[in-house]
């Protein structure tokens, strides 16, 4: 087979047709009937029933159409790279950052750049796991640094990953912090809180130990920007965060922020992610060598007093 019969058995299969098919794939229905016929008549296999002008696909064809389509996707994540190097444009570094990595190393990691590599551009986004890890996938982003993420793939190489406490914080006037220390789920309960979004996994420990869906809590707020919660939650005393606590370092420092000792029933992991598959770039290995010198740095900045 060659990757023209790869491309017929697939546009048959795709437009459930052989007429459909031929126009899309710019030939003679009657071209495309001898070619298939040639190709079962090689294989000693059947790859389409037709009946009434319909052609139903064996499950011969659709074992070529789905690795057709496999092949399809490698192809454009490839050319994609290729038209990278082509373009010249490998002073270009995509980053990709959880909420919390965001807030505490943007500066210092653009800062370091910058003064090392002053031809490189970088593009940064600040987003979900989820988001990130398809973007990655997807070959629009270089390196990511988020929490280690949930699902296996042998694409993404996970790297240098560090765990740090989750801490619940508020504005030092907020009612929280009078009485005796309240419980999680108390607190969940009782207070309205801004917070990131949680990876799925966080928000099943809370539904299972609190039978709490912190996405439906009313007067909450949840947001993938950390700057902008941290503000809301230090000029907003009735509000409450949580998340690592390198992240609040600086609030909790100058006492702008103070901490509830209640525990959170799960730690922060954070870790460093790049695609397997992509071709190598010295850009993005420069880009990758500065952000694993300033990583340890992220539990580091933690200051919980």
């Amino acid at each position: 087979m060659d990757l023209r019969d790869l491309l017929d058995v697939k546009a048959i299969c795709d437009a459930g047709s052989f007429r459909k098919a031929a126009e899309a794939l710019g030939v003679t229905q009657p071209t495309l009937s001898n070619r298939v016929a040639y190709l079962e008549d090689k294989l000693a296999a059947r790859l389409f029933d037709r009946d009434r002008g319909r052609s139903r696909p064996t499950q011969l064809a659709e074992a070529i159409a789905a690795r057709v389509e496999a092949i399809g996707k490698d192809a454009t994540l490839l050319t994609r790279d290729i038209e990278r190097l082509a373009a010249g444009r490998t002073g270009l570094v995509r980053i990709g950052l959880g909420p919390a990595p965001g807030r505490v190393w943007l500066i210092d990691a653009i800062a370091q750049v910058t003064a090392q590599y002053p031809h490189i551009s970088l593009s940064v986004v600040i987003g979900s796991t989820q988001e990130l890890t398809e973007r990655l996938l997807h070959r629009e982003l270089d390196i990511v640094v988020c929490h280690t993420m949930e699902a296996t793939n042998p694409a993404i190489a996970v790297e240098q990953e560090l765990e740090a406490e989750n801490i619940i914080v508020a504005h030092p006037d907020h009612a929280i912090f009078r009485g005796p220390e309240p419980g999680l789920g108390q607190i969940i309960q009782s207070h309205p809180m801004a917070i990131p979004v949680l990876e799925q996994r966080y928000r099943d420990i809370v539904q299972q130990k609190f039978g709490i869906d912190v996405t439906r809590l009313p007067g909450s707020v949840i947001c993938s920007d950390f700057e902008l919660l941290v503000r809301l939650v230090t000029n907003r005393p009735w509000y409450f965060t949580a998340g690592p606590d390198f992240a609040f370092a600086p609030e909790l420092a100058s006492g702008r922020l103070k901490r509830l000792p209640t525990p959170v029933p799960f730690k922060h992991r954070v870790a460093i992610h790049t695609n397997r598959d992509a071709l190598p770039l010295t850009a993005v290995t420069n880009v990758q060598q500065i952000i694993r010198d300033i990583f340890p740095t992220i539990v580091a900045k933690s200051s919980c007093g």
